[in-house]
């Protein structure tokens, strides 16, 4: 019995801990990162060489890890990063920008199950 009663706490444990999907605060773009805040954050850039995006995350209940893809004219370019267990928790990718792309970019941000949980769209001039 006491057998049973563990299997059924470790399923619903479980299912607790897969019905609170990571939460991103926020997603914000620059020219850099510094003590974890983001250099001059803008949507759109012009003469820059490296765009870093910053995202946020809140109430991460396990380790896990997380995709931010820079999308770009139909190419994608992901970075995986691990993310560990804390209430707020800060990470950022950076992409080097070269003369032929300049235009429309969008930065996502993706689940280890492929769920796209945010999204922020910036312009190099």
């Amino acid at each position: 019995m006491l057998k049973i009663v563990a299997g059924v706490l470790v399923i619903i444990v479980s299912l607790v801990l897969e019905a609170y999907p990571l939460s991103v605060k926020d997603v914000s773009c620059g020219v850099g990162v510094k003590n974890r805040e983001v250099i001059k954050p803008a949507d759109e850039f012009k003469d820059v060489k490296r765009i870093w995006c910053l995202v946020e995350l809140r109430d991460i209940e396990k380790p896990t890890v997380i995709t931010t893809r820079w999308v770009f004219n139909g190419r994608c370019f992901d970075v995986k990063l691990p993310i560990k267990p804390y209430r707020r928790f800060r990470t950022w990718s950076y992409k080097t920008i070269y003369p032929s792309m300049k235009g429309v970019w969008k930065f996502e941000v993706i689940d280890e199950k492929g769920n796209l949980l945010k999204e922020k769209v910036f312009i190099i001039k």
